[in-house]
């Protein structure tokens, strides 16, 4: 049987190793540039959904905060603005065709234009919003 010092002194050691593990959260403008995210799943007060096809559901930062988006068979543009780990999606400029009752389209919409904050782990973007979480990869 383990005594309670050696117990907590290996949860602690372990505690040390497990945070020098992980990926650190990237926030700001760079975190997200430089290429096309593509949903992997879209998580709502209602729903969990992944995506089967990715790259149906896409956004592209881009310079001076123009923003392009792919939801399913719509194409949207618009702006965005970055302050550390926030997020501010303007409104989208988008076609306006329907995607099939299945589509996520307005879901995914609903998420980016209602971004509030994200983060970069790694290769994964998670947009959070209060419509739900998008998570992405490049």
């Amino acid at each position: 049987m383990i005594e309670n010092k050696t117990l907590m002194g290996l949860l602690f050691a372990t505690a040390i190793m497990a945070s020098g593990c992980g990926d650190d959260v990237l926030t700001g403008p760079s975190a997200v540039m430089g290429g096309v995210w593509k949903l992997q799943s879209l998580e709502t007060p209602v729903l969990f959904v992944p995506i089967g096809r990715p790259e149906n559901y896409t956004v592209e930062f881009r310079d001076a905060g123009a923003l392009a988006v792919k939801a399913d068979c719509n194409s949207c543009s618009g702006t965005y603005t970055i302050s550390g780990s926030a997020l501010t999606i303007g409104a989208l400029a988008c076609t306006r065709a329907f995607c099939g009752e299945a589509s996520l389209d307005t879901a995914f919409l609903a998420v980016l234009t209602n971004a509030t904050s994200f983060g970069v782990t790694g290769p994964e973007l998670k947009i959070f919003s209060s419509k739900g979480t998008a998570r992405l990869n490049q």
